[in-house]
Parts: C-alpha cells; sequence; structure tokens
C-alpha cells in the first residue's frame, strides 16, 4: 500500500501527533475498506458464480461490513484528533466524551431502530446494507466537519502559505468523502464494476496524503539533533568513508532544514540530496532521517 508506506515515511521524517494520527487513521481505513468493500464484493461474485441463493447472498453481503465497524470507530477518532494535531492544539475532554458517548450510543440505537422498523428479514434484505452506508457516511461526514472546523478556526495563528496547504488539505479530504460517498452508489451494480470501485475508493484517501507529502516542508519541522554528538558523528564519517559533501548534507539533516533548504544553501538541485541522502543512508544501513539523527546526537526534537 503506497499510502501506508508514505504515511510512515513522514513519520520517520517529521515524528509528530498529527503524523502518527493520520497513519493510524489510514491504516484503520483500509482496515475496514477491505472488510466492508473488497470482502463483501467478492463474496458476492464467488457466490453468484457457486449458483448461491439470492437470500443468503444478500445476508453475507451484509454481515461482512459489521466485521469492520471497530476499525472505522479508530478511523473516525483519529480523524477528529488528526484536525487538533495539525494546529497543534491539545484535544478537548470534551470532545473526547462526547465521542465515546457518540460510539457507545448511536451505532447501537442506530441498530436498535432498524430492527424494530424491519422485523421481518431484517437481515437478508438490502435495507440493512443501505441503513450502513447511511449510517457511516453520516458519522465520517460529522467527524470530517469537525475536523475542518477545527483546522479552520485555530489555523489563523499562522502564515498565509501554511494555511494555504491546511485549506487545500482540507477540501481533498472532502473530495475523497464524496468520491467515496458516490462509489457506494454502484456497490449493487454489476460484478464488471467490482475493479473500479474498489480502485477509485483506495486512492480516494491517497490524494491528500500526497499533496500534504509535496507540501510538508511548508508545514513541519523535519525531526533534528538538539545537541549533535560531535566525537560520535566524526567516527561514522570516518568509518562508513562520508564524503565531504555527504558529511555537509548530514550536518544539515541534524539542524533540522528540510531537503529544499539543503539544496538551496548547497546550490545544488532538490533530487542531488535526495541521491547523496540515499546515498548516506545505504553506506550507514539505515532507512530515514529519523534514525540517522538518533545515531548522531544527544537528544532529539
Amino acid at each position: 500500500m503506497a499510502s501506508i508506506w508514505i504515511s510512515h515515511q513522514s513519520i520517520q521524517t517529521y515524528n509528530t501527533n498529527f503524523h502518527r494520527n493520520y497513519f493510524y487513521y489510514l491504516i484503520t481505513f483500509y482496515a475496514f475498506a477491505f472488510y466492508g468493500i473488497w470482502a463483501q464484493i467478492l463474496m458476492r461474485t464467488l457466490l453468484s458464480f457457486m449458483d448461491t441463493d439470492m437470500g443468503i447472498i444478500i445476508m453475507v453481503a451484509n454481515f461482512l461490513p459489521l466485521l469492520g465497524i471497530p476499525f472505522l470507530c479508530i478511523s473516525w477518532i483519529m480523524l477528529v484528533r488528526m484536525g487538533y494535531s495539525l494546529v497543534e492544539i491539545p484535544i478537548n475532554k470534551r470532545v473526547s466524551y462526547f465521542h465515546a458517548i457518540f460510539f457507545v450510543g448511536l451505532i447501537p440505537l442506530a441498530w436498535g431502530l432498524y430492527i424494530l422498523f424491519f422485523q421481518n428479514d431484517w437481515l437478508m434484505g438490502r435495507q440493512l446494507a443501505h441503513a450502513e452506508i447511511g449510517l457511516i457516511l453520516f458519522v465520517e461526514l460529522a467527524s470530517l466537519t469537525l475536523l475542518s472546523g477545527v483546522v479552520l478556526h485555530y489555523s489563523k495563528k499562522y502564515k498565509a502559505a501554511k494555511r494555504k496547504v491546511f485549506k487545500l488539505f482540507i477540501l481533498l479530504m472532502a473530495l475523497a468523502f464524496f468520491i467515496r460517498g458516490a462509489l457506494v452508489l454502484f456497490l449493487f451494480s454489476d460484478i464488471w464494476w467490482v475493479a473500479p470501485i474498489i480502485l477509485f475508493y483506495f486512492l480516494s484517501n491517497f490524494i491528500p496524503l500526497l499533496y500534504l507529502k509535496l507540501n510538508s516542508d511548508v508545514v513541519f519541522i523535519p525531526v533534528y539533533a538538539g545537541i549533535p554528538n560531535t566525537e560520535k558523528k566524526e567516527m561514522l564519517f570516518k568509518e562508513y568513508r562520508i564524503t565531504k559533501r555527504e558529511r555537509e548534507i548530514v550536518d544539515a539533516i541534524c539542524e533540522g532544514k528540510t531537503n529544499q533548504q539543503i539544496a538551496d544553501e548547497l546550490f545544488i538541485s532538490l533530487q542531488t540530496v535526495k541521491d547523496h541522502t540515499h546515498r548516506i543512508y545505504s553506506k550507514i544501513g539505515i532507512n530515514s532521517r529519523m534514525k540517522l539523527v538518533q545515531l548522531l546526537s544527544k537528544n532529539t526534537f
């Protein structure tokens, strides 16, 4: 999964609460997507080819998304936490209590009301699938609205460039939500729609992630060494035969400079910085900026 890999790499580079929350959000989002979308469509397709009774097919298709509900609840919580951590505001305790009450109370309440109104064949009909989709979209929209409100309200303290990135990120998150909402309309259509539905559903969250990845240097400060260990650094340079140019890049990384800042300071291209960084990591046997900083510092920030 490219999204999971990019998100994990961002943690290694920036090590912020936001990136960790984003990573957990993506993990739980894709876990639910597997149970709620992929597994349902796959089982429905396989059972259709086996000439299984339509009632059993619908019952299995309705039941599988319920297995992913715990992942979905965690993803909604992470979505809200993303908003607070993006603008570096401690999450309000009342919000945490509200989430607890909301998830403990709303979902069982909605389930009970559904059974009450559809007593006959409540697990067999497509009404259950429609009710599940409606509830999921409603709660995700509520969580996304809360994220957007927190970010837009508290981002006023930042400079215009950073606010612009925040706003476009929120816009792309909303676009991803509406893409997923549109895709669910085709869940009960012909099986030939299976591949496009799965592809675009999984890609929907890749768009805002990629945008934030490309603009991270505007918003976040890379991990850096608070007190570099000079003796350790010299020993590492000598042991792994780090060149003069690579030493300059290592020093800049320890100072918390972004790749673009390093490129501007050394009058080289951004790609050249990335190439040097990759060679440094390969020589030392590491795979991230965080591990390099940890090797060379007494304190890591």
